[in-house]
């Protein structure tokens, strides 16, 4: 691509006598050189310059060496020119040239000296625009991007010269792809497309197929599919992630690609192309004596969750290439939010058409009902790997659950702290979100049957940051219980936040509880931690499957340490099967899996074990899920309870010196 110069040569303007003098002196031994170097010259002198074209011509002459990539004889000559004390009408062409040649020679302190110069002494100039510009691009090669672009974006917004926009515009996207942030790259340059000219609009338009066809990964090209649904480079990122996703096998993405392409792009002159390539993945699937469906957000808010779903999916699939005489299975994939009006039209037209012996979803709870009724009445077994909805055999026979449920983690931790660790007492500190509230609700219900007491239960709003009131409400309940404060010599360092107690004395406080449970986020988890232990709330503290996050253990404040959570699956475990799990889908996927990636290849593996025993309808498959109670999972053997849940081991999880580690 041909490099765009943001700099025009400076407009002729009206030049006094007395800076032509001075030009004339201060060029006064340039001339005599270039005249000793000629032919003498007629008897007949030359007709003078004027003034005004004699300054002209020396701005002239600095942009000329500018441009031939001589900045440092333009620099000497526009120093003398402002020394000289030129009119202001041309000093800003001065100011500007001169920070043009700085920039050529690298000076970055002396680039920005001058066009501050320019901005501070002519603020109305209309070289204003384009001296940002130059500021922009010497803050970029500094490195400091974050300047660079603010700079970009109050020229874009001010500027009425087109030309002045679109060389900001095309600034910015260069500078949004050393970011890595492409897709406002991509809209930089769309935005900079109506203002090209000649051949301008075609470089551009290469530029974005550059990116698009050689720089993007898949999960940004996905994003740039989404971005641009049914305009270009939307179409670009659709084709390059088919011809991706053909190469490497995966033919259930291919089909979906395909099929997604031609409902956008339905007159695009590939369409004809995708139309021969979806009939021969068509082909190729029907050639597989077995099938699975794969039912998930595969696009939307929710798509990354799909996402690792599927890759979990694909892995059990792909089991058989390690040995074994698993049969060969297709993977039929439909996405629940491509087209929502027709997908229950969709999924019955699979379950009858393709005959699927188990499908595998749907992600929410609130999908269940419809897809489990459809189960039903076809016979073909509904497996959810992420829907904790409770009591599953409401909705029939053939509806099961490989998910952690809420049920699950209040039971093992709950079981933690009255068994394993002799607690009997217990606060229960909530968000107040359905999430948070059941299993609150949960935690409290396992702690009276195992005859454990309860002294509070008080919920928090998500995302607060500062959490007195519900500590305070928490330590009256406690006060009329088991709690007690007494007098103590006050801490300077704390008088005035702590409430209570005569001058120089402040009131101790000392739980009557045993632990506090916090089923919340990890990020209002660190916060609500060491606000308690400022209020003497130092007890154990126990959470759920919300406090999994990679950075929790490492940057929470110290008074986690020791806390203890469940979760459904821990990338860290010992066991072999889960080791081998996270090594083959590290290599495959280039991510450790999640306990949604997890859920779906235990779906998946108990779907492909059943037919491998020799299930080959869907009523098989469900009697062999039902009867089975060594069924092969990540977490070990295990069956499903008669509500159709799976009885999966729950790994209990420590915060210890900045790690996670397991309990079990």
């Amino acid at each position: 691509m041909v490099s765009r110069s943001v700099f025009c040569a400076p407009h002729l303007r009206v030049c006094s006598v007395a800076l032509a003098v001075a030009l004339l002196v201060s060029f006064g031994t340039i001339n005599q050189a270039a005249a000793a170097s000629k032919t003498p010259a007629p008897s007949r002198p030359a007709p003078a310059k004027s003034p005004a074209a004699t300054a002209q011509s020396a701005l002239d002459q600095a942009k000329r060496l500018i441009d031939a990539e001589q900045p440092e004889a333009a620099a000497v000559m526009l120093r003398r020119f402002i020394e000289s004390g030129p009119a202001p009408d041309l000093l800003d062409d001065a100011y500007l040239l001169m920070a043009a040649a700085m920039f050529g020679m690298k000076e970055q302190a002396e680039t920005i000296r001058y066009v501050n110069q320019l901005l501070g002494e002519f603020p109305n100039s209309e070289l204003v625009d384009r001296a940002k510009l130059l500021l922009a691009k010497t803050h970029a090669r500094a490195g400091n991007l974050d300047l660079a672009l603010p700079l970009l974006s109050e020229v874009r917004s001010l500027s009425t010269d087109p030309t002045v926009k679109r060389d900001a515009l095309r600034l910015t996207g260069e500078f949004q792809v050393q970011k890595k942030d492409f897709l406002r790259a991509i809209q930089a340059w769309l935005d900079e497309l109506p203002l090209d000219t000649g051949d301008q609009a075609q470089e551009t338009d290469s530029q974005i197929r550059e990116l698009v066809n050689e720089k993007l990964d898949i999960p940004t090209l996905v994003r740039v599919r989404d971005a641009y649904p049914k305009m270009f480079p939307g179409d670009l990122a659709s084709i390059k992630l088919i011809e991706l996703h053909t190469a490497s096998g995966e033919d259930h993405l291919v089909e979906r690609d395909l099929r997604l392409f031609l409902s956008r792009f339905p007159n695009h002159p590939y369409a004809a192309k995708a139309a021969d390539l979806q009939a021969a993945v068509r082909t190729k699937f029907k050639s597989h004596p077995y099938s699975i469906a794969a039912i998930f957000p595969m696009s939307g808010k929710l798509a990354p969750f799909g996402t690792e779903v599927l890759n979990g999916i694909q892995l059990a699939l792909e089991r058989p290439k390690d040995g074994g005489d698993s049969p060969s299975i297709g993977l039929i994939v439909k996405d629940t939010e491509s087209d929502r009006a027709a997908f229950l039209d969709e999924l019955s037209n699979v379950l009858s058409d393709d005959r699927p012996l188990a499908v595998i979803g749907p992600l929410l709870s609130k999908n269940l009902p419809v897809m489990a009724e459809m189960a039903e009445r076809t016979h073909i077994p509904l497996i959810t790997p992420s829907a904790t909805v409770p009591n599953l055999r409401r909705f029939g026979t053939y509806v099961f659950s490989t998910a952690l449920t809420y049920g699950h983690q209040a039971k093992r931790v709950a079981e933690y702290a009255l068994k394993e660790q002799q607690f009997k007492r217990f606060a229960i500190l909530y968000p107040d979100t359905p999430y948070g509230r059941d299993l609150a609700r949960l935690f409290a219900q396992e702690v009276r049957q195992q005859d454990g007491e309860l002294i509070a239960s008080e919920p928090y709003k998500e995302g607060d940051n500062d959490f007195r009131a519900v500590i305070g409400k928490l330590k009256a309940e406690d006060l009329k219980k088991y709690g007690v404060e007494v007098q103590v010599d006050n801490d300077p360092a704390k008088t005035g936040i702590r409430q209570g107690g005569k001058k120089g004395k402040r009131l101790l406080y000392s739980p009557g509880f045993d632990a506090v449970f916090i089923p919340g986020r990890s990020l209002d988890v660190g916060l609500l931690a060491a606000q308690l232990a400022f209020y003497d709330i130092a007890v154990p503290l126990l959470g759920s499957n919300g406090w999994n996050q990679p950075d929790f253990a490492r940057v929470a404040d110290r008074s986690v340490e020791g806390g203890v959570f469940a979760d459904g699956f821990f990338a860290e475990s010992s066991s072999p099967v889960v080791q081998e799990f996270v090594e083959r889908y590290r290599k495959r996927f280039q991510a450790t899996p999640s306990l949604f990636a997890a859920q779906g290849y235990d779906a998946a593996r108990l779907t492909v074990e059943a037919i491998r025993r020799g299930a080959t309808t869907g009523e098989a498959v469900r009697d062999y899920l039902m009867m089975q109670h060594d069924l092969p999972t990540l977490s070990g053997p295990s069956g499903f309870n008669p509500d159709g849940t799976l009885n999966r081991h729950v790994f209990l999880i420590q915060v210890k010196q900045g790690k996670f580690v397991p309990l079990d």
